[in-house]
């Protein structure tokens, strides 16, 4: 927080003014449940003060400049621009190898996700791409990943393992993705998930001792090594039917926690098996998809900190015609955010704004609700909720500016990225 003296100007490094408006949650601790996710901080003819990678001001324009000083201070001119924060997506897997075209086909030929799966596409296909691939080319291919989806806003993002399912090559996506936080501006939150399938010829049960008495000590070293904090790496299982049971997730969450990690789970996507329940218990930061949730969980959430994360491009990639009940969630009190769960198979989506348009179309969502979902929430969904997410004093400032006027126009504009200028930590990305 950038301490401002009530009588003293603040020199600045920053400012953008004239804004056309200004939207953004804003709430002094979330999430944003219920009504709050549709109250968004709207300010026309507004400014943002920023200094050292923080907003010092955020609001009317004559109130943000009589608190200011310009000298030498860059300037961006908003005028009948929105600005809103920078879009957080909290589930990805974009660090891969390979491409699954081949199945983008044979689904709109009417073949199920299962039934790929069964004949050798699926996660498993990902799989042999990506222990083709060294360290390097992961890197490389999730570096120009990573620009797109900074040109369309997004500006922090959850990236998780989970392709290559041994421990070489769950390690070597670990390590990419380490790397990559630190050699461009989208800050990345790093998430371990070799239980993502169970690999071929493997039993299941030896696979997650494997996972618990082997890869997860070494992720936590090879954390270690890069001088990255553990604790703000998260572990993440895929529980449902046909991948990993309760008791596995369980388990390999408890070694996790004793590792100092944090908790996400793929839950409810297909059937219900009780992660949901589990995640809340075990204060997993997130339960995401939530296709085949109960009623019983979402009241479980509603009173929880867990956020539901919502990948509503999943659903509609897959040509699904359920899609995760998000307004049953908001109007009992769930925190929902949103995410693209960007990856090679069953949602090669990456744009942000591109999900908000599915969660006002096919989730029901307004398109104040899906900003707060795209912003706020899913800040708290990665752990980032006190200074990511909202454009107020005291929060990093990462902003998009927009070639719009108005929010509902995001969503709107489906196929076109409305997107002008992203600035990452008061810096303008080019």
């Amino acid at each position: 927080m950038v301490e401002v003296k009530s009588d003293t100007k603040v020199q600045i490094d920053l400012l953008i003014s004239p804004i056309g408006e200004l939207a953004t949650p804003h709430l002094d601790s979330g999430p944003a449940r219920g009504n709050a996710m549709d109250s968004i901080k709207k300010v026309h003819d507004g400014a943002i003060a920023i200094k050292d990678g923080l907003i010092v001001y955020a609001g009317r324009r004559e109130e943000v400049l009589s608190k200011v000083r310009l000298d030498n201070a860059t300037t961006i001119d908003a005028t009948n621009k929105l600005v809103t924060p920078g879009l957080i997506d909290p589930h990805t897997h974009l660090v891969f190898g390979g491409n699954r075209h081949e199945e983008f086909a044979m689904r709109c030929q009417g073949k199920t996700y299962k039934e790929i799966a069964d004949q050798g596409g699926g996660i498993v296909a990902s799989m042999r791409g990506t222990r083709e691939a060294t360290v390097q080319d992961l890197i490389g291919l999730g570096k120009q990943r990573l620009e797109r989806i900074l040109a369309h806003g997004t500006t922090s993002c959850e990236v998780k393992t989970g392709y290559g399912l041994d421990r070489q090559s769950e390690l070597n996506m670990l390590e990419a993705i380490l790397t990559l936080d630190s050699m461009q501006p989208v800050e990345l939150t790093p998430t371990f998930m070799p239980a993502h399938a169970v690999p071929p010829g493997t039993q299941r049960e030896a696979y997650v001792t494997e996972v618990i008495e082997d890869m997860l000590p070494a992720a936590a070293e090879l954390a270690k090594k890069k001088a990255y904090p553990t604790s703000a790496i998260y572990v993440d299982v895929f529980c449902d039917e046909g991948y990993f049971t309760l008791e596995d997730t369980k388990r390999i969450f408890d070694k996790a926690i004793s590792l100092g990690m944090k908790l996400k789970v793929h839950s409810d996507e297909f059937k219900s098996l009780g992660a949901t329940a589990l995640a809340c218990e075990m204060g997993a930061h997130s339960a995401d998809h939530l296709l085949a949730i109960t009623d019983s969980d979402i009241d479980r959430l509603a009173s929880s900190s867990c956020v539901a994360v919502l990948l509503p491009g999943t659903s509609f990639f897959l040509n699904l015609k359920e899609h995760a009940p998000a307004r049953t969630m908001i109007d009992k009190g769930v925190a929902v955010a949103i995410g693209s769960d960007f990856n090679p198979g069953s949602c090669h989506i990456f744009s942000m704004p591109f999900i908000m348009g599915l969660a006002c179309l096919k989730l029901g969502m307004t398109a104040a609700e899906a900003l707060t979902a795209a912003t706020m929430n899913s800040a708290y969904a990665i752990g980032r909720g006190e200074n990511i997410g909202q454009l107020r004093e005291g929060y990093q400032a990462d902003i998009v500016l927009w070639n719009v006027s108005k929010l509902a126009e995001i969503p709107y504009n489906m196929g076109w990225n409305s997107v002008e200028t992203v600035i990452k930590k008061g810096a303008k990305c080019e």
